[in-house]
């Protein structure tokens, strides 16, 4: 029975040595199999300790995702056309629309504006018929219009932009479906500004992110278009580290 018990704790011992091994084979580097991922590299420091990201962290990583078109991401890639600033509002001249398959670093190549000239931040901003705003908005919902020049910079501090314009009831109601949606995705965490868009079409909605656009009549609003939009894009694009906690999914 003695040699048993012996036996039995000499099996223990080899066991817990082989795990041992086995474990500081991974975190060294030693085992890579055909598809192994090295946890050390492959996850960004702050995903791996908690911390919040570093300023130089958040600007590689807005770098990969400015660049990126992939087509799995939801929207229609368009090239960043620059981070500058326009004066402060108002302005003395209006950014204007690049003519088709035109891009320039003086007007935006989506509607809406998917990066590009802004406004610099101010405080307190009075728009015309008295609303006040700060540049770039805060995330909420909106029952006024939002300077064009303003909404890049809802996208550079990690932000997504949904604009409508309708002239029709039953687009009214897909609004109103669409403000239920946006309020629970803010709710949840989501960096989001919907307000009115003069500059699209009648009964269209218009979603953007920074070098990301999606425009839709209401016709062919779905719940799910419009929050996998969100989900895929609001803090995906964060120079300037806005976003220091991951949004409830």
């Amino acid at each position: 029975m003695r040699v048993l018990h012996i036996a039995t704790e000499v099996v223990l011992v080899l066991l817990i040595a082989a795990t041992i091994a086995v474990i500081i084979a991974v975190y060294s580097g030693i085992v890579k199999g055909e598809d192994g991922i090295d946890l050390r590299t492959t996850l960004p420091r702050a995903a791996r300790t908690g911390a919040v990201p570093t300023p130089s962290a958040a600007r590689s990583a807005s770098l990969r995702a400015e660049a990126d078109d992939s087509t799995k991401l939801p929207g229609r890639f368009v090239p960043t056309q620059g981070r500058k600033h326009t004066t402060t509002y108002p302005l003395d001249k209006r950014i204007e629309f690049c003519p088709e398959h035109i891009t320039s670093e003086d007007c935006y190549a989506s509607n809406p504006p998917t990066s590009g000239m802004h406004i610099p931040v101010q405080k307190n901003v009075v728009l015309p018929g008295g609303h006040r705003i700060n540049i770039p908005s805060d995330p909420a919902v909106y029952g006024f219009a939002i300077p064009r020049e303003a909404i890049p910079h809802i996208e550079e501090h990690a932000g997504v932009y949904v604009g409508y314009s309708c002239a029709s009831e039953a687009c009214a109601k897909t609004i109103e479906r669409l403000k239920d949606l946006v309020t629970q995705e803010i709710s949840l965490g989501a960096r989001v500004v919907l307000s009115p868009d003069d500059d699209l079409d009648s009964d269209t909605i218009g979603m953007a992110a920074w070098t990301r656009v999606d425009t839709f009549t209401a016709s062919d609003y779905t719940d799910g278009r419009v929050r996998t939009f969100i989900k895929a894009h609001s803090c995906r694009f964060d120079p300037e580290a806005f976003c220091k906690a991951t949004p409830v999914n």
